[in-house]
């Protein structure tokens, strides 16, 4: 109690410091209490946040699904990857035990090209199931499998599957039409459809998948065409038509990933640029590019939202604290994972996820599309097309090492940007250390992917060493499409694709005898192969043919310059075959010369006949060839040299007629290619290369029947209107009947029938008067000449001329002559064929045979039939190989015949494609081109 002065007394001092010290130690204690029940609360809420965490991946909250469908979106993105190993044990997902390989097979003492190289001596090759199992030196014996069936190729070539790595079939399949055409999405949804899939466009039924396989091609890339920017997704195939079990047309089995899940297989994707996307959709380059950035750059942020939100996502599912409450309010805050349905593919692509295949013609495209796709850290696998990637193979090893180009080795000329083509173009790309694939593109006859050996053949002929020949077809784009764990290959583990040749695969006229895919015998000769080895013609040593000779420009004038020089004696020796009449025998040609005076050829015969006097002997000049041969000067028909530069490019030539012009009035509508005719370009300087002397070449016919009136051109360099490049003003009248031919005076190929007899009917009347071309042609003073294709359409060809038998009449293009083979040699009708080697890839010519080995070859046909043939390419750009045509006809065939007139001297064998132009001798005795082809050249 407190006193009146206010101080305590010492007993009350006492006791409330006592109280004091007890209220502290009170305190203390709850402090104490208060903290452990903070801790166990803390301990609680863990817990409950633990199990908050549980319930996130299961109850069925919309926030937890969405969360938990982009967290997986996340981690399918982030864990994509592809098992690329092969091994001998390896499971081919494609074979199955119904409609697959059987048994085991090995074959034995095969010359084998592994995918890399031609290894020295033979080899054994086991495979079963599908699977190379085994691959090893035939000498080293190893022990068969019990009941295997052994195949001895005796030394035959054997080779991988062939890699198509550029192919339209099963988007515009055979016979194409409008209504099963699916190659290019336009145009209303733009010149950007990277979202559309080829597969949903394949025709499992395609003929041309056998066909194709049946030239050793056993995989494909199928691919959208080249209409639009991004042409949308590609697709692998195997060219095994009804693979699975139950022999249906399905188009999953196609597939070269069939038996993988969707996730885990590679995707592809097409784009283009330059001509194409311009002309279908009238942008300039400019325009299309901008396009193409502005829809890359929204995929772009796309992928940078994506990428943001999935680690947010991460984060929070690598926390251990209110996990729900986090989630809740990462969806609320910031939406589903980020996603368009549209723009999928283009951020797959961002992400590196697709293998990316550009349709390129020219450097300065080539250039731009580098720098608009490594703008978007996008790394394009291959150039394809690329026909004058040639000129920049630095620039492109500087932008893009790892590229291949894709190309093609003679298909060129067509269209502007396919004009500055080069036949050595590979080889330069190669020499530079780029990697060089040829494709096909196999949107028609012209490229034609049952032929790309013969691709491969013509690229080594122009200088691409072997081994990087045979690369060029099989690992090389195995590599590029990077399925070459699996195929481009035979070695253990890899797919049990594999091509039995008739002999090397580079000489010209190669046809496979088997092809395996996947073990399966596709040509159904299996249990014959064997016979089939011992019947064809005998290969002790299957050897690559020579690459053609050329040399450098300072010795070819070194040359030429003594041929023309007066007075000058040239002597040709170390002739090996003569194939024009000669006054000799042929057997006896060991000592053939070619002896030329002041730029004429006077002497062609035996080095005594030639050399007979001393005189002759005196400021001689010899030149002797390693394998000298000579041969006619060859002719050009049917194509466009002298009349259309550049087919696509009407300002490059003389025009086309058209198809409304009335057949019945001459003056009207005949056109006379002598008065239109330009004698030079890239096509001549092919035709020289190739030994072609002449041309003969038509108008050139936009529809209707009338085609108009053809001259006769030289080739020469020298040769000019007013001199010596004309040989014949009027060599023939040309008509075309079939589809091609309708137009508005000739509605159906009825009508076109009918105006060709109105026309012969009226010339044989003599209503134009005598100088008339057409009463010419109905009294045979000029041959008619018609192109038709169909076997029908030839048939009523074959009644026009029962009915006018004085018409010269000459049937040209001709696929379906082989089956009135007999009619037309009993009518003494020629033809002159351009589908000798001819696909079904119209309606017209549906039923065509499409030669070895499916079929016998059409001219083996027609010249047993006894019919007068002549061969002849479509093609500008394949004039330079109508002597390997003559080849691959011969093989089969007797197309030799006894010849003068024009001749050429070459430096090898021309029809092996190992010749070179040496000179060209026009009318048999004057000079008119020495070596045309140099190292240097553009061709």
């Amino acid at each position: 109690m407190a006193t009146k002065g206010g101080l305590l007394s010492p007993e009350s001092t006492y006791g409330e410091s006592t109280q004091r010290s007890r209220l502290h130690r009170l305190r203390r204690w709850r402090r104490a209490l208060c903290a452990l029940l903070l801790v166990g609360a803390l301990a609680v809420l863990m817990q409950a946040a633990s199990k908050a965490n549980i319930v996130l991946y299961t109850l069925d909250s919309t926030e937890s699904d969405v969360f938990n469908e982009g967290i997986k979106r996340c981690y399918e993105a982030r864990s994509r990857s592809h098992n690329r190993v092969a091994a001998g044990n390896r499971l081919n997902r494609r074979w199955n035990p119904i409609s697959g390989q059987r048994g085991d097979i090995v074959i034995q003492n095969a010359t084998l090209f592994d995918g890399d190289s031609t290894l020295d001596g033979t080899f054994d090759i086991h495979f079963s199931s599908g699977v190379v199992r085994s691959v090893s030196p035939t000498r080293l014996n190893h022990p068969t499998p019990e009941g295997a069936r052994v195949i001895n190729v005796h030394r035959r070539f054997i080779t991988p599957g062939l890699v198509d790595m550029h192919s339209h079939h099963l988007l515009l399949p055979f016979p194409q039409l409008p209504a099963t055409n699916d190659v290019n999405e336009r145009p209303l949804l733009g010149p950007i459809t990277p979202f559309v899939r080829a597969i949903d466009g394949f025709k499992p039924y395609d003929p041309a998948i056998k066909i194709i396989a049946s030239g050793g091609v056993t995989s494909s890339l199928v691919l959208p065409g080249s209409a639009n920017i991004i042409g949308g997704e590609a697709y692998m195939v195997k060219n095994l038509p009804l693979s699975g079990a139950a022999g249906e047309p399905v188009v999953e089995e196609l597939l070269l990933e069939y038996g993988l899940p969707e996730k885990d297989r590679q995707r592809y994707l097409k784009m283009a640029c330059g001509e194409n996307p311009k002309r279908v959709y009238g942008n300039t380059r400019l325009g299309l590019t901008w396009l193409l950035r502005k829809r890359l750059e929204e995929a772009r942020e796309l992928h940078e939202r994506q990428t943001a939100w999935c680690r947010g996502a991460f984060e929070i599912q690598e926390s251990s604290f209110a996990k729900a409450h986090q989630v809740t309010a990462f969806i609320r805050n910031y939406g589903a994972h980020p996603q368009s349905f549209e723009l999928e593919t283009l951020v797959a692509l961002t992400r590196g996820e697709l293998n990316v295949n550009v349709h390129c013609y020219e450097p300065q495209d080539l250039e731009r599309m580098l720098s608009v796709l490594h703008e978007f850290g996008v790394r394009p696998q291959a150039f394809h097309h690329a026909l004058e990637a040639w000129q920049v193979p630095e620039l492109l090893k500087h932008l893009e090492e790892n590229v291949t180009i894709a190309t093609f080795a003679e298909n060129s000329l067509f269209k502007a940007e396919a004009y500055g083509a080069n036949l050595r173009g590979p080889k330069i790309l190669d020499d530079h250390g780029v990697k060089v694939a040829l494709k096909s593109d196999h949107t028609g006859e012209e490229n034609y992917a049952k032929y790309l050996m013969y691709q491969a053949a013509v690229s080594h002929s122009f200088g691409l060493p072997e081994d990087k020949s045979l690369q060029a077809v099989t690992s090389i784009p195995a590599r590029s499409v990077q399925q070459d764990h699996r195929i481009g290959y035979v070695r253990p583990g890899y797919d049990a694709d594999l091509v039995i040749w008739d002999d090397h695969p580079l000489q010209v006229g190669a046809t496979p005898l088997e092809v395996f895919i996947d073990g399966h015998a596709v040509l159904g000769n299996n249990d014959s192969v064997e016979e089939l080895i011992h019947s064809s013609n005998s290969v002790a040593s299957p050897d690559a043919p020579a690459t053609r000779p050329s040399i450098i420009e300072h010795q070819k004038l070194e040359i030429c310059s003594r041929v023309h020089k007066s007075p000058s004696k040239l002597l040709f020796t170390g002739i090996k075959k003569v194939l024009i009449d000669a006054p000799f025998p042929l057997e006896d040609a060991g000592d053939v010369v070619l002896l030329l005076e002041d730029g004429k050829a006077v002497c062609l015969d035996k080095r005594s006949t030639c050399l007979s006097t001393e005189q002759k002997e005196q400021n001689l000049t010899e030149i002797s060839l390693n394998d000298g041969y000579i041969t006619p000067g060859l002719v050009a028909f049917g194509n466009n040299l002298g009349i259309q530069d550049i087919p696509s490019e009407e300002s490059t030539g003389d025009g086309s007629t058209g198809r409304s012009a009335d057949p019945l009035t001459e003056q009207k509508s005949l056109q006379f290619a002598k008065y239109g005719v330009h004698l030079h370009g890239r096509a001549f300087d092919r035709g020289r290369i190739g030994g072609v002397t002449k041309a003969i070449t038509a108008p050139r016919s936009n529809g209707g029947i009338i085609q108009g009136v053809s001259v006769g051109i030289r080739t020469s360099e020298t040769g000019t209107i007013l001199e010596n490049g004309i040989w014949k003003d009027d060599v023939a009248l040309h008509f075309t009947i079939g589809q091609s031919a309708k137009g508005d005076d000739t509605l159906t190929v009825g009508s076109g029938v009918q105006r060709v007899r109105q026309i012969l009917e009226a010339g044989r009347e003599g209503r134009h008067g005598s100088v008339s071309i057409y009463v010419q042609a109905a009294n045979g003073s000029i041959p008619v000449v018609v192109r038709a294709y169909n076997e029908d359409d030839i048939s009523q060809l074959i009644l026009i001329k029962q009915d006018f038998p004085s018409v010269n009449l000459v049937i040209h293009g001709a696929h379906g002559a082989v089956s009135v083979a007999k009619h037309l040699a009993e009518a003494n009708i020629p033809v002159i064929l351009t589908g000798n080697r001819g696909a079904p890839n119209n309606w017209e010519k549906k039923d065509v045979l499409t030669g070895p080995p499916l079929t016998k070859s059409p001219a083996r046909i027609l010249t047993d039939a006894g019919v007068l043939l002549g061969l002849a390419v479509s093609s500008d750009s394949k004039v330079h190989g109508l002597a390997q045509e003559a080849r691959w006809a011969g093989k089969t065939a007797d197309t030799s015949q006894r010849y003068t007139g024009d001749f050429v001297v070459w430096e090898g064998d021309p029809l092996r494609g190992e010749g070179s132009v040496v000179v060209s001798v026009q009318y048999g005795e004057s000079v008119v081109d020495c070596w045309p082809d140099t190292s240097n050249a553009v061709l």
